[in-house]
């Protein structure tokens, strides 16, 4: 079976996978992999690789070499260079101006744990994000130090569809409140970086685990602000051990075995509920792939909110 079995006009789609080399993948960043792979390669489109190691204190000396092997094993192959977000700082920095001198951001004193204390977080769980309180979005005081820059946001809620979790509907003014786009060190924050890189590296399909549907209506203020396109969201279930807890590197999740690759894939496509048959993992890791890519079917997916690992699977 090969490529040109997939159903759709090639580049229909350009799909992406943006692992922190901040250690190993585990299983859960497999799926992820796979997952967003499969969607792209099933509409005969292009698939990138991008480090997002701009955090560089978290960053694993190596660990960058170690994540392209991994995928090289599993016949999960990228269109390109791969694509290093530290490279990009100048790219980030002028986006970050551009919401400046629009007076879509305003600078913020305010410590995590004053944001912490205040009332508006008395109920907060921990673990919840914080919501910001508004603080200093008329001026911030002079005798406090510049902590953040914060990106204004509207009490109009932002709706989006995304393709297996359905409508979706968040308010940031109430779920979050006005949130960070640069620290006072200058270090640029997640949420712009991935919005200015899916941008540079033209994304149509975003496609990632659950864990990460809660920011989606900010990115999508900020491609809004910056008058980019919005691409398509399509987020994965969430795996978790058989504790019931999310696979995280935090946490310790076992790192995927190289030398297993065959039967990785196939735990992946069924965590991913396409129903493998058994006889898969005689297959090659390049056969298992172009099988998932011919059967993409993300309908068994659809309002999955996590998917548990098999009892005999390492987690």
């Amino acid at each position: 079976m090969t490529a040109n079995l997939t159903k759709a006009p090639a580049m229909s789609c350009r799909g992406r996978f943006a692992p922190s080399p901040t250690g190993p993948l585990h299983m859960g960043s497999l799926v992820a992999a796979l997952g967003s792979y499969l969607n792209a390669r099933h509409q005969g489109g292009n698939w990138l690789v991008r480090m997002d190691d701009i955090d560089t204190p978290r960053n694993v000396p190596g660990i960058d070499k170690t994540i392209l092997r991994t995928l090289d094993h599993h016949a999960l192959h990228w269109d390109g260079s791969v694509y290093y977000s530290s490279q990009h700082l100048e790219d980030y920095e002028a986006a970050f101006q551009t919401l400046k001198t629009a007076g879509a951001l305003f600078p913020c004193g305010c410590s995590r744990r004053e944001i912490s204390n205040h009332p508006v977080n008395s109920a907060r769980q921990p673990g919840q994000t914080l919501i910001y309180p508004g603080t200093c979005r008329d001026g911030k005081a002079k005798q406090t130090p510049l902590r953040s820059y914060r990106l204004r946001v509207a009490s109009s809620p932002i709706r989006f569809k995304d393709r297996l979790q359905g409508l979706q509907s968040d308010c940031l003014i109430n779920s979050v409140g006005d949130f960070v786009v640069k620290d006072g060190h200058g270090q640029h924050h997640y949420q712009l970086a991935t919005v200015v890189d899916d941008q540079r590296q033209q994304i149509t399909e975003v496609v990632r685990g659950a864990d990460l549907l809660a920011s989606t209506a900010r990115q999508i203020h900020l491609q809004t602000q910056l008058g980019y396109g919005r691409p398509v969201y399509l987020h994965l279930p969430v795996v978790k051990d058989a504790l019931g807890f999310k696979l995280s590197k935090q946490q310790g999740a076992t790192a995927i075995d190289d030398s297993q690759a065959s039967q990785n894939l196939v735990i992946a496509l069924t965590l991913l509920a396409q129903q493998p048959p058994g006889d898969l993992t005689s297959l090659t890791p390049a056969e298992i792939v172009q099988w998932g890519i011919y059967h993409w079917d993300t309908a068994p997916l659809m309002r999955m909110p996590s998917a548990a690992l098999p009892p005999t699977s390492a987690n």
